[in-house]
């Protein structure tokens, strides 16, 4: 894990999250560079998720291994899960629920680089 990658990672997904709910707030659903800026914080998602998995395999381990990887796995899916519930709700709602995925993203980044402490 990369500091510079989790702080991008933490940014980049608040300002999308704070985006998205000034949407609501105007009444409006996502539109194109929202959901645009929400790919970009998957994207950096994904990132993560590679490095993590090359450091894994080149034998570095964080302490807590599994609640790692539990972290891991909900930061890949939790975009991709808000944006999809979101275009079910097509009303301001969806854009507060792909607002909160993006926010919830930022806090699993902050936590996966808590837990990322290499065994000596």
């Amino acid at each position: 894990m990369y500091a510079w990658l989790t702080g991008a990672i933490i940014v980049a997904s608040l300002l999308v999250g704070a985006w998205c709910f000034v949407a609501a707030g105007r009444d409006a659903f996502l539109d194109r560079p929202h959901l645009t800026g929400l790919a970009v914080v998957a994207g950096l998602v994904l990132i993560q998720t590679v490095v993590a998995a090359v450091r894994l395999a080149g034998g570095e381990k964080p302490e807590e291994f599994v609640t790692f990887l539990g972290y891991l796995a909900t930061a890949v899916l939790t975009v991709p899960a808000g944006v999809s519930v979101a275009f079910m709700e097509k009303t301001r709602y969806g854009s507060i629920i792909a607002g909160a995925s993006a926010v919830i993203v930022a806090v699993l980044a902050l936590r996966l680089w808590q837990l990322w402490t290499p065994l000596q």
